[in-house]
């Protein structure tokens, strides 16, 4: 026999039989006992009426005695026979049927006005009893329809009732199983119901800001791998030619073609080439160690005026080769938590662009804005609106010729970027109408 699969049939059944059976038991008990109590209250009632009865006939006339007594019978459906010894008087008849059976007699001696006695027989008869027994057997198909009915009714409406939101959330489940996480549960009730729709939309609001935060994972790390890969592309070219001229230069001085001969005019230059190449290495191990570091345990209180005065110290020698003025203007000094040598390659970094990237007699401010933003901004140059939103890729340089005099490696603003986001920190470059402004947002 094949298994009810369906959650609204099996609810039906089950109070559909339910009811049917209780209502049956019921009917059942009542055939019964309703008889027999009946029978009971019946006797208790003609016992009482009786004793009532026996009490009036007492001193009474015989013609008025006889009266009551028919009174009674016909009240009480019983039957009596009143006899003197000699003749009886009968007050209804015990008919030998199945539907008129006496059940019990009650015998007293009554006196009446005229001094003669008289036997007073009562007998109570079951013929209200039976008819009520039988008459629920013959009823018995028809209650048994209407049991089935009504039983089947409200197992529908039953079913219905509490079938239905259950229903409801296993349709939205399965929205949610394809991955649909907008859907929500409509909650109609505060009981365990309400309570499953509750935590099923709890549950999908959590998954659901789950499944964002894991999409921007994913497009991070693809974004990541993407820079990765455009990382080494963009080594590989500027690796090559560096080695490529080295290799041009010792080989022709190694065979001592023409002007190469001159060993003492060129090496100098291969020791340049070299060194430019050493300084490349070192950048993009740098870039290397800021992309797998983990800082949570490296972290410690640096006072970010004393940073900026120790950078500044630093980089005075070549400010005053081209003759430019810093003014810091950090009054309020503010504490920072990060890796001391991180930071401050960030901060000479920046600061050394400001310097390095700025024409003889300009001017470096730093500053800090809204208590939180350290601003370098350097005068006298600007960066083409185009370069902007491309000057923390790596190896990219806004001046087209790519000179290792103006242009530095290229990696600096990108390592400055990938200090920063270790540190949960951000950044910026922008034009300002004297120069461009570098700004670090801090914690």
């Amino acid at each position: 026999m094949r298994r009810i699969k369906s959650l609204s049939a099996k609810a039906f059944l089950w109070v559909f039989g339910a009811l049917a059976v209780c209502s049956a038991v019921i009917y059942a008990v009542l055939l019964t006992v309703l008889p027999k109590q009946y029978q009971i209250s019946s006797d208790r009632r003609m016992e009482k009426n009786a004793d009532a009865l026996i009490s009036e006939l007492c001193g009474v006339s015989y013609d008025e005695g006889v009266e009551k007594i028919y009174s009674f019978c016909i009240q009480n459906n019983a039957a009596a026979t009143l006899t003197d010894g000699e003749s009886a008087v009968y007050f209804g008849e015990i008919q030998s049927n199945e539907q008129t059976v006496a059940t019990s007699n009650i015998t007293a001696d009554i006196g009446f006005s005229d001094g003669a006695k008289y036997l007073l027989v009562l007998t109570a008869l079951t013929r209200t009893a039976e008819r009520i027994s039988g008459l629920m057997l013959r009823l018995l198909p028809a209650v048994f329809c209407m049991i089935a009915l009504l039983s089947a009714l409200s197992a529908l409406i039953c079913s219905r009732a509490i079938v239905a939101p259950i229903a409801k959330i296993s349709r939205i489940s399965e929205r949610m199983t394809s991955l649909d996480l907008t859907c929500r549960c409509e909650i109609k009730s505060c009981d365990e119901i309400g309570a499953l729709a509750s935590n099923l939309n709890t549950m999908a609001s959590r998954l659901q800001s789950a499944m964002e935060k894991l999409t921007k994972d994913v497009e991070k790390f693809r974004e990541m791998e993407s820079q990765r890969k455009s990382f080494f592309t963009a080594v590989s070219h500027e690796l090559k030619t560096p080695l490529t001229v080295l290799k041009g230069q010792l080989e022709n001085m190694i065979l001592g073609y023409g002007d190469y001969k001159n060993r003492d005019k060129y090496l100098p230059e291969a020791l340049r080439a070299t060194e430019d190449i050493e300084n490349l290495v070192k950048e993009i191990i740098a870039v290397s160690k800021t992309e797998n570091m983990d800082i949570r345990n490296s972290l410690e209180e640096i006072s970010l005026l004393s940073s900026v005065n120790e950078t500044l110290k630093a980089l005075a020698p070549i400010a005053i080769e081209k003759n430019i003025r810093i003014h810091q203007s950090i009054i309020n000094d503010i504490i920072i938590s990060a890796n001391r040598d991180l930071w401050s390659k960030a901060l000479s970094n920046i600061i050394g662009n400001a310097v390095r990237h700025s024409p003889e007699g300009a001017e470096v401010f730093i500053s800090l804005k809204r208590e939180n933003v350290l601003a370098v901004e350097n005068t006298g140059v600007f960066i083409p609106k185009d370069d902007l939103s491309c000057m923390f890729a790596p190896f990219y340089r806004a001046d087209k010729s790519r000179s290792k005099a103006t242009g530095g490696s290229g990696l600096g603003l990108y390592i400055v970027k990938n200090i920063l986001d270790l540190h949960g920190m951000s950044c910026s470059l922008q034009n300002t109408p004297r120069g461009v402004e570098f700004c670090v947002y801090l914690n």
